[in-house]
């Protein structure tokens, strides 16, 4: 190992250079990512009820069963400081001072048990003549102990899972995970690229001017990306505008186990979307390796920006466009067709019926979408070198054996990237069929974001709780799946992207 001031031999587990006189400083180690899972988990933690009754019936806007946490506190400066220390420990986590988390992770639970234990929570017990809510304190303690209008009350999952966050937050600190997927290379660590390996100290400071000119566009993410999820917090409340009081996980037993409608929105969502990526990804590939064997450059130009095209258009055009084509009327060219040939009698509804729809569906999004796969996959194919082609061709491989033992498998690492990557935003269906559906095919169309639509401004009395809580739960089917498709990813070709 070398000296970092005046790059002379330094002899083995010395503390100072005998050269220049300088402290030899340890490699910086590696992100002790457990614990940060930990500091997440008491934060979540701190949105679960605390104390709640059995009951889980509301009446109407006046909730009988009451639940208390963070988010009901009569001081909600002791939730801002719970979450400040939460910061501070995954900040130092980051910047590779994991002991000192420890204090900021017990102190965060010092914070919790003097709430739990010494300050009154909110009660909803009514409405005033104004309208405004009446409210009630009370103590966990003299709930727990007394109950409260008739209901009896227990230590709610929050408590658990706030004892479980902090041993996993402590743990985490002498847990290294990330050494399993890294090898070590017996290199100084000022000299390793890999982020892991740097000194955050020094890598801020080496890349100070690049980490200013960063600093706008990182406060527009945190105001316009981070900040609202903030508002996650209203999945365990009633939402009244101006004054939402919070009634634990009442929206989430409701939506699992009560709700039809939203399982049935649930059921399509991962039925369109993973259909709809399976194809695109699919003729995406299949119009690439077709492009890909077009020797005529301007003809393969012009058919590549022809099929690219589309990608440009709005849905509201593209449905537009389907409509007319689609049209039982005479003007239908499809409906006119079949008629003539002879296939069908009378015209089909493709955008009204449950049968077509969606069929249609994927047939609009493979037109609008497919050339955007097609750049990715042709810049591939353009990079793998022709002297295997012709390594093959002398060794008797046919089109379709270089095809098969070329192509697809210089492909197959852009393939599962793509897949990933669009594997991400597979709950986030709203668009495409916002535009298309119809009350006539809702049974077939109706996705979560167009459920959460109706249920937010379709309807006469707007509950921004529930849709909240609908959002979450998006939100972490969504995570479940691209880390799942990237563990897959490992297996595959041994390395994942997330």
């Amino acid at each position: 190992m070398q000296c970092k001031s005046c790059n002379s031999e330094l002899p083995k587990n010395a503390k100072i250079c005998p050269k220049c006189g300088a402290q030899v400083s340890k490699p910086a180690g590696n992100l002790k990512v457990i614990s940060i899972f930990g500091f997440v988990i008491m934060l979540i933690a701190s949105m679960l009820p605390f104390v709640q009754s059995g009951e889980e019936v509301l009446d109407g806007y006046v909730p009988k069963a009451f639940a208390f946490s963070f988010m009901n506190i009569s001081v909600p400066v002791m939730w801002y400081l719970f979450i400040l220390l939460l910061v501070v420990g995954v900040l130092l986590v980051v910047a590779k001072k994991e002991i000192f988390s420890i204090c900021a992770s017990v102190a965060a639970m010092i914070v919790w048990v003097i709430s739990y234990f010494g300050f009154t929570y909110e009660i909803v017990v009514g409405k005033t003549t104004g309208g405004g809510l009446r409210k009630e304190y009370t103590t966990l303690m003299d709930i727990l102990n007394n109950g409260y209008d008739g209901n009896t009350y227990h230590i709610g999952v929050g408590v658990y899972v706030m004892v479980i966050g902090l041993i996993v937050a402590i743990a985490g600190v002498f847990i290294d995970v990330l050494k399993h997927f890294k090898k070590d290379l017996g290199v100084d660590s000022k000299y390793l690229s890999n982020s892991i390996n740097q000194s955050l100290g020094l890598k801020l400071y080496y890349y100070r001017g690049f980490y200013l000119m960063y600093l706008p566009v990182l406060i527009m993410i945190l105001i316009f990306n981070y900040w609202p999820m903030l508002g996650c917090r209203y999945a365990f409340t009633r939402y009244v505008i101006g004054n939402p009081y919070y009634i634990g996980l009442y929206h989430f037993q409701t939506m699992l186990t009560n709700d039809t409608f939203f399982w049935r929105a649930f059921r399509n969502t991962l039925i369109l979307s993973i259909v709809k990526l399976i194809l695109n990804t699919g003729f995406a590939v299949i119009i690439s390796l077709l492009l890909n064997e077009i020797v005529n450059m301007p003809f393969k130009k012009t058919v590549q920006t022809i099929v690219y095209l589309p990608h440009f258009m709005s849905w509201v055009v593209i449905f537009s466009v389907f409509r007319m084509i689609l049209s039982v009327n005479s003007s239908g060219v499809i409906n006119g067709f079949l008629i003539n040939v002879g296939l069908i009698d009378s015209p089909i509804s493709f955008l009204a019926d449950t049968r077509y729809w969606r069929g249609t569906f994927y047939v609009m999004n493979l037109w609008k979408d497919t050339g955007w796969g097609t750049v990715l996959f042709l810049a591939t194919l353009s990079g793998i070198s022709p002297d295997l082609y012709e390594a093959a061709q002398i060794d008797g491989a046919n089109r379709f054996k270089r095809l098969i033992y070329i192509t697809l498998p210089a492909l197959a690492n852009t393939i599962i990237t793509v897949f990933i990557l669009n594997l991400a935003k597979v709950m986030n269906l709203f668009e495409s069929v916002f535009v298309t559906k119809s009350s006539a095919v809702d049974s077939v169309a109706s996705v979560l974001q167009t459920y959460v639509y109706d249920k937010t401004f379709a309807g006469g009395n707007s509950d921004y709780g529930y849709t909240t809580a609908v959002g979450l739960f998006k939100s972490f089917v969504g995570m479940i799946l691209v880390l799942g498709c990237n563990y897959a990813s490992k297996k595959v070709r041994g390395r994942g992207i997330v």
